[in-house]
């Protein structure tokens, strides 16, 4: 560990030296000018009277259509962007003037005159921005969340960041810890790579909790691409990629607040802030608080509603902007948190809960009450450095390094786990185009190294796992190369394609190929296809968090293989208007299809979990799959209302093992368990007129239906939990009042129909627990029922 966390502050220190990040975007420069007439006027010589002169013209908009990048010309007419794809349009503005498009083709400077359009006397302006966007250029089918996206719910961390999106499922993995977990596809968010800044993000021992430490006050933005994603960002992408952008030096104001407080007791601080340093360097503050001491048992079945907290999580960015193309990003970011779940009784004496942290972490007996207890500590450091060519603004190269160490130990009962993960990876990126901007490529290598160590025991005779022959303990190498290549023939028409070879010291050879293609239909309307490959390493223990909370014990294959999907898909989106007001559709099916699984099955035996392989071999060529549709509409029904509404169709089945899953004989097709075949969605966001003084109302409300969901519950449980959940619908809804001063106060309500899960633990009762029966894992719907929250956001400065 001690050479270990050396080598980290050596990497950290040596990227600050290193070669570029290619993610230093090109910039576009030019001025916009408005026509001067002369006529009448003396002329210069060579000029001719009644000819239009064109003179700069400052405070134009010009943004990137479809987008919120943009800004406005200075003083002198000038602006400056970052560019985008090739093919996208770049809109320019002016009160007054007509409104110009021009579709980008890898220009560096361009002057850009604009025509007078109709004058008014006078006129009142009122900008709308929209919450979510869907890129029609983009050859990857991405949604984008921003801020007021995020600010339309309790958005607390990035678990809760999707209540008003229909593309990805949050739910509880078991009734007790109160730990949130995510599914995209059909299927569980393991399989969706998580970036946090184009950085690798929850994964490995944090896949799951990991989600918790990213406080949505933070976040400036969040980008959802469905189906396998870019090469350069690795191999373990199958069903889609959330890139999480953080608020940084550049886009942070330089002072926000948020304070929120919930009807369960839990009560949070969050903080970020921006300072200059110098003329090359910015920084960037960032403090999250959670503290939840509460008792809260509404169901009164002896177990606690919400579990106890209390985290801290730090972040620190720095930003370098060079006077040569040099750019820099490198932070620094801490986590310590605290859990405290389970039997009511064991914290109802107790005026300081977290007192008993320790005793329960060092103390498993299977006396009462059943206690659950965790303590996690991580730290993260990473680096990014670019440099674009000044003669060639076209070719770049550039260093991504990043690394972490986490630390975990929990008791659920009578059995204790301890954990450690110290992971390392390195890219090193090299962009340019091939003869000319039509035939651009991005290629590069990089490099995976990642410590496992995992230690369990369970049971009252403590069973010590041997941690070489079950695969707890190991240590991932993977050195790799990728090239990716965007050929743009036209304004219709882009095609990515990409392939990564990779070498594991486990595993061997693995090979990802990737293909992403937009055809424009019309100007609003576009077709994306990909279709791709992805592999990763399962590590159950951490995946699988819920079924700790159980009396089942672990039944694990030996020599299990890492998981391998391909995944197709297509989708249509077009955007038009409907009754004079902006309006989208989108449409799209996705098929994901295992090369091998790692199952977790939980209808074997109520006693047990078993984990085994699951792979096409013998004759059955799809064991595992799930197939996707999904159909949404957005429309900005009135210019201070919008509605979006969706409906999703899926059908993820598994061939489970009926018999010894040693024999490989046997196996049953079901659903997958705790997924709805069938699901809608609504959304409705409206906003009053904002008065001179910053005074503004807002009211969102989301309404979610969710179908029947098949449960894993075996034969020996059925008089205690049923095999198929009931439908239920949610209703959330908050009111936003915002304040001069950049000030916000927001009260609002989870699940305002109140409905709740009945007997979400299986064995829990008020005459004493059923221990040979415990299950907490059967979780299907909300259990805390209805709560209400409020909260203030203050900004300073801009």
């Amino acid at each position: 560990m001690k050479h270990l966390k050396r080598l980290y502050v050596l990497v950290f220190i040596v990227s600050w030296l290193a070669m570029p990040n290619l993610n230093a975007q090109k910039q576009i420069k030019g001025k916009v000018l408005a026509p001067e007439s002369h006529i009448g006027h003396d002329h210069a010589e060579g000029e001719h009277e009644g000819e239009a002169v064109y003179d700069i013209l400052p405070g134009a908009s010009v943004v990137w259509k479809g987008t919120t990048l943009g800004t406005m010309t200075d003083l002198f007419g000038f602006f400056k962007l970052p560019a985008l794809n090739l093919g996208d349009t770049l809109q320019v503005s002016m009160i007054g003037y007509e409104t110009v498009g021009l579709v980008y083709t890898g220009w560096d400077y361009l002057d850009i005159p604009l025509e007078p359009g109709v004058l008014l006397n006078e006129a009142q302006i009122e900008a709308k921005q929209s919450t979510t966007s869907i890129s029609l250029l983009d050859p990857l089918n991405i949604q984008q969340l921003n801020r007021k996206e995020l600010a339309k719910a309790a958005c607390c961390n990035l678990s809760e960041a999707f209540e008003t999106n229909a593309s990805v499922d949050a739910s509880f993995t078991d009734a007790v810890t109160g730990t949130r977990q995510i599914r995209m596809l059909g299927l569980d968010g393991k399989y969706t790579q998580l970036l946090v800044d184009n950085l690798p993000g929850p994964r490995g021992l944090n896949v799951v909790q990991g989600l918790s430490f990213i406080p949505g006050p933070w976040i400036d933005n969040i980008s959802i691409s469905k189906g396998t994603g870019s090469v350069t960002n690795g191999y373990e992408s199958i069903t889609g990629q959330i890139n999480v952008a953080m608020r940084n030096p550049e886009n942070a104001e330089p002072l926000h607040v948020n304070l929120y407080l919930s009807g369960d007791g839990r009560m949070e601080w969050n903080h970020v802030s921006r300072h200059q340093v110098s003329r090359r360097w910015s920084t960037a503050l960032l403090s999250h608080a959670e503290l939840g001491t509460t008792l809260n048992d509404r169901n009164e079945d002896t177990f606690l509603d919400t579990p106890l907290k209390r985290d801290i999580v730090l972040r620190n960015e720095w930003k370098f902007r060079g006077d040569r193309g040099i750019r820099g990003e490198y932070t620094i970011s801490s986590v310590m948190m605290n859990r405290l779940a389970g039997q009511y009784a064991a914290y109802s004496d107790s005026d300081s809960p977290f007192d008993l942290l320790q005793p329960y972490l060092e103390n498993t007996s299977s006396d009462d009450p059943w206690t659950a207890a965790t303590k996690i500590s991580r730290f993260e450091a990473s680096a990014k450095t670019g440099f674009v060519f000044p003669e060639k603004s076209w070719q770049s190269i550039g260093t991504q390094f990043f690394a972490s160490t986490h630390t975990q130990e929990h008791t659920f009962g009578n059995r204790s786990y301890e954990g450690t993960e110290d992971y390392f990876r390195g890219n090193i990126l090299f962009s340019s185009i091939i003869n000319n901007t039509d035939h651009k490529f991005t290629t590069g290598v990089s490099f995976v190294y990642d410590d496992f160590n995992e230690i369990g025991t369970w049971g009252a005779e403590y069973d010590a796992w041997d941690s070489e022959n079950d695969t707890i303990a190991r240590t991932e190498i993977v050195p790799g190369a990728f090239f990716e290549y965007t050929w743009t023939p036209g304004e219709r028409l882009v095609v990515v394609a990409g392939l990564r070879g990779d070498h594991h010291n486990l595993y061997g050879n693995f090979a990802s190929p990737r293909l992403h293609v937009r055809y424009s239909l019309a100007e609003e309307t576009s077709v994306k296809l990909v279709a791709g490959r992805g592999f990763r390493t399962a590590n159950v223990f951490m995946e699988q968090l819920g079924s700790w909370a159980s009396n089942r014990r672990w039944n694990i294959q030996e020599d299990l293989a890492p998981e391998v999907a391909t995944n197709v898909g297509v989708n249509l989106v077009s955007k038009f208007r409907l009754n004079s007001r902006d309006a989208s559709l989108s449409l799209d099916g996705y098929y994901t299809n295992f090369d091998n699984r790692i199952i977790v099955d939980l209808y074997n035996s109520p006693h047990e979990v078993s984990i085994y392989n699951l792979n096409n071999s013998g004759g059955y060529p799809s064991r595992s799959s799930s197939t996707t549709v999904q159909l949404e509409f957005d429309w900005s029904f009135h210019r201070r209302l919008d509605i979006r509404a969706a409906y999703r169709w899926v059908n993820a089945v598994t061939g489970y093992a009926s018999g010894d899953f040693d024999a490989g004989n046997g196996f049953e097709m079901q659903q997958d368990p705790y997924v709805s075949k069938h699901r809608a969605f609504t959304q409705w966001s409206y906003a009053s007129k904002a008065s001179k003084e910053g005074y503004q109302t807002r009211i969102d409300a989301t309404v979610q239906w969710v179908g029947p969901q098949a449960l894993p519950v075996p034969g020996g449980m059925a008089s205690m939990h049923p095999s198929v959940s009931p439908s239920f619908t949610q209703v959330n809804l908050q009111f936003t009042q915002m304040y001069p001063g950049n000030l916000e106060l927001y009260i609002g309500v989870e699940n305002l129909t109140n409905v709740k899960q009945m007997s979400p633990i299986a064995g829990a009762n008020t005459e004493g627990l059923d221990i040979e029966n415990f299950d907490a894992s059967l979780v299907y719907g909300p259990i805390f029922g209805r709560m209400s929250y409020a909260g203030l956001r203050w900004t300073l400065g801009s």
